[in-house]
C-alpha cells in the first residue's frame, strides 16, 4: 500500500530573476520549500549607450550559470537569458505577458542589480510578489504571520500554509480605536475560516504600536511573513514604513508579500463578498489537497489489515436494501470473499432491509449475513420509511468502531467500494467521516453516457452547499451512498429518515467536528440503476427540506410550515395534465446516544 503525499500547493510556478555572479540563495530556498516549478530568468544589464550585441559572451556565461544553479538547487523548470538596457521594464513586460503565480525577489540583491526602488517592482499588477530578506532557514519550525486587515492578508496565509512548518501563528493586530468597529473585508473573510484551518494558531492583539508588538515576538520565530504597504493614497506600492523598520530591526528571516489585487478606494458590498469567497477558497483548496484520497492507495489489503490490528479497532459493514434481489447477492459475495474470507478487514456484515417484497432477505441469509428489518427495530421509537432510518438503526445492530455503508444496487461491485472508504480512517486517525465519489454513467434506453449521473447532486445539493455551506464545496459527491465514519462521532449526530440523511450527516459532521475531520475518496466508477425523473424530483424535495432544517437551527428561526411538506407531482396521460398531491416529509431522528436501548447495549459498562 502506497499512500500519496498530500500537500497544499496553491502556487505552481515561481519566477526568479538572476544576474551574473549574484545568486539569490534565500529566494531559491523559498522555491525549494514550496515545491513548485521554478523558472529562472537571466538578465544581462547593459548600459543605455552600449551595443547589446557586445553582451553575447556575458549571456553565454549566464546560461552556464543558470544550469549550474538549477543542478545544485535541485529544482525543475525553465531557464532563459535576456539582454536588456532596462531590466525593470523588461521584467514588467515578461510578467505581464506570462504571469507567474509568484515573482520572487531578494532584498536588497535584486533592487541593487536593477538599480531601482522597491515601488518600481511592487507596482507590477499582473502577479503576486514576494520579497525575501535574510538567510533562508534550513528547517522552518515556527512562522509568524501578522495580519492587519489589508488586501495582502489572504496571500500571507496562503504562503504560510504552503511552506513546510511545525507551527503557524496568525497574529491579528488592531488599534484600540478599531476595537469593536469590525475589520475590513479581506480580514473579515479570513477570520471566518481561520478556526477551521488545522495547524493554525490564531491570536488577536489590541496594539497602538504594531511595530513594537511584532518586534517583541518576531525573533522567537524562524520566519516572519508580512504584507507590503497597501495605502490607498499611494498610486504605487512600496514596502511601507512598518515593513521598512522590520527589515532593519528583525533578525528573523522576513518574507514580504504583495498581492496582485489592488486596494479599492472604498470597500463595497461586492468587494467584501469577493474577499470572503477568496478566504473560503483558501480553506477549501487546502482541504481538497490534503483530504482527497484514491482507492488505489489502499489496495494492499494485508497492510490495511495490519493498521487495523495495530489500532485495535473493529469494522462493520451495513448494507441498506429495498428490493435489490438482482444485485444484493453479488454485492455480498464480492465483499465477503475479499474482505472477510481472504483478508479479515471486516468484522461483520449485516443487511438492513426496508421490508423488501422480493427475495433480497432470503439471498442475504443464504450467504450467511445477518438480516434485520429496520421497521421492526426499536419499536419504542416507531417505524418510519426511508434509507436514513435504516442507516440510523444500523448503529444499534452493528458493533464496529468504524461503520461503513454502501448501497446494494451497485452493478459493477468491487471491494474498493469498502476498503477505499476504510483506508483514509486507518492511515489518519484524526478523520471521523469519509465520503466516496466516482464517475456515474447515465443510461438512456440502450445508450450509456460516460457521465451525467448524479443529477440531484449537481442540480440541487452542490448549489445549495455552495450557497450556504461553502466550506463544504470541495465535496465532490455529497449524496454518494458509499461512506462511513467512526461510531463515537456518528452516535452523537441526528439522522434524517429519508434521502436527506447524507446531507444532514455531512453538515452536522462539519459543524460538530470540523472540516479537517472529513475526507473523500475516489472510488473510480459506479454503475447502478438510474431512477426516473419523478423519483429524483421527490428526492430533491426531501434534500431541500434537510437543508432548510439545518439552516433553521443555524439561524434559530423557522423557514418551513407544515403545509410546505406536500408535493404536487405533474402527470401527463392521454393528452391531459393533472396534479397528484403526495406528502413527502423528511423527519429527523435524535442522536443514537439518546436512545435507551442503544445506551444499554453499547454504552453501559458491564459490571
Amino acid at each position: 500500500m502506497k499512500t500519496e503525499i498530500r500537500e497544499f500547493r496553491p502556487f505552481s510556478e515561481i519566477l526568479i530573476p538572476i544576474f551574473s555572479g549574484r545568486v539569490p540563495e534565500s529566494v531559491l530556498g523559498l522555491a525549494r520549500d514550496l515545491g513548485v516549478t521554478v523558472n529562472l530568468l537571466g538578465l544581462v544589464h547593459v548600459a543605455s549607450d552600449a551595443s547589446m550585441s557586445a553582451a553575447a559572451a556575458d549571456a553565454s556565461q549566464l546560461r552556464k550559470e543558470l544550469r549550474r544553479i538549477r543542478n545544485e538547487a535541485g529544482i525543475r523548470g525553465t531557464s532563459r537569458v535576456i539582454v536588456t538596457q532596462n531590466p525593470v521594464e523588461e521584467l514588467r513586460n515578461i510578467v505581464t505577458q506570462e504571469p507567474p503565480d509568484l515573482l520572487a525577489l531578494e532584498w536588497p540583491l535584486h533592487f541593487e542589480c536593477m538599480d531601482c526602488m522597491p515601488e518600481d517592482l511592487l507596482a507590477f499588477q499582473s502577479c503576486n510578489i514576494v520579497v525575501v530578506r535574510g538567510k533562508w532557514p534550513q528547517k522552518i519550525r515556527r512562522i509568524l504571520a501578522p495580519l492587519r486587515g489589508g488586501p495582502n492578508a489572504g496571500e500571507i496565509m496562503r504562503l504560510g500554509l504552503a511552506l513546510p512548518h511545525d507551527e503557524l501563528t496568525a497574529l491579528h493586530l488592531y488599534s484600540p480605536e478599531a476595537a469593536g468597529k469590525g475589520v475590513e473585508p479581506p480580514l473579515k473573510g479570513l477570520l471566518r475560516v481561520l478556526p477551521y484551518l488545522s495547524g493554525v494558531n490564531y491570536r488577536h492583539l489590541v496594539s497602538s504600536n504594531p511595530i513594537h508588538s511584532i518586534l517583541s515576538e518576531a525573533n522567537l520565530y524562524d520566519l516572519l511573513v508580512v504584507g507590503a504597504s497597501a495605502q490607498r493614497t499611494h498610486p504605487q506600492r512600496s514596502l511601507g514604513s512598518i515593513v521598512g523598520q522590520l527589515l532593519k530591526q528583525v533578525d528573523t528571516t522576513v518574507v514580504v508579500v504583495k498581492t496582485k489585487e489592488d486596494m479599492p478606494a472604498a470597500w463595497t458590498g461586492a468587494e467584501g463578498e469577493l474577499a470572503g469567497s477568496q478566504a473560503i477558497s483558501l480553506l477549501v483548496d487546502r482541504w481538497f489537497a490534503e483530504n482527497t484520497y484514491h482507492a488505489d492507495e489502499f489496495d494492499d489489503l494485508e497492510t490495511l489489515f495490519k493498521l487495523k490490528q495495530e489500532q485495535g479497532v473493529s469494522i462493520s459493514l451495513a448494507l441498506p436494501a429495498l428490493n435489490e434481489e438482482k444485485t444484493v447477492g453479488t454485492v455480498i459475495e464480492s465483499i465477503k470473499t475479499a474482505l472477510m474470507d481472504q483478508v479479515p478487514l471486516l468484522d461483520e456484515i449485516v443487511l438492513i432491509d426496508s421490508n423488501s417484497s422480493d427475495q433480497t432477505r432470503q439471498i442475504a441469509r443464504s450467504l450467511g449475513v445477518p438480516v434485520y428489518i429496520h421497521q421492526e427495530l426499536l419499536p419504542s421509537c416507531g417505524a418510519r420509511k426511508g434509507k436514513g432510518e435504516a442507516l440510523w438503526k444500523s448503529l444499534l445492530v452493528t458493533s464496529g468502531d468504524i461503520i461503513v455503508w454502501i448501497d446494494t444496487d451497485i452493478v459493477n461491485i468491487h471491494p474498493r467500494f469498502v476498503y477505499g472508504v476504510i483506508g483514509p480512517m486507518l492511515v489518519n486517525p484524526q478523520l471521523q467521516f469519509v465520503k466516496g465519489f466516482y464517475q456515474r454513467p447515465l443510461r438512456s434506453g440502450s445508450v450509456i453516457q460516460s457521465s451525467g449521473g448524479g443529477r440531484v447532486t449537481e442540480l440541487t445539493a452542490r448549489p445549495l452547499i455552495n450557497l450556504f455551506y461553502p466550506e463544504l464545496s470541495g465535496i465532490i459527491q455529497p449524496l454518494s451512498g458509499e461512506y462511513g465514519g467512526r461510531r463515537k462521532a456518528l452516535e452523537q449526530l441526528p439522522f434524517f429518515s429519508g434521502y436527506g440523511v447524507e446531507t444532514g450527516l455531512l453538515i452536522d459532521m462539519f459543524e460538530t467536528y470540523g472540516l479537517s475531520t472529513i475526507a473523500q475518496v475516489n472510488l473510480l466508477e459506479r454503475i447502478h440503476h438510474n431512477q426516473p425523473l419523478e423519483a429524483l424530483s421527490k428526492m430533491s424535495f426531501v434534500i431541500l427540506q434537510a437543508f432548510f432544517r439545518k439552516l433553521e437551527r443555524r439561524f434559530d428561526r423557522s423557514f418551513l410550515e407544515e403545509v410546505n411538506k406536500t408535493m404536487k407531482l405533474v402527470s401527463y396521460e392521454d393528452g391531459r395534465y393533472s396534479l397528484n398531491v403526495e406528502e413527502v416529509v423528511e423527519w429527523e431522528r435524535m442522536p443514537m446516544v439518546q436512545v435507551r436501548e442503544y445506551v444499554e447495549k453499547h454504552l453501559t459498562k458491564p459490571v
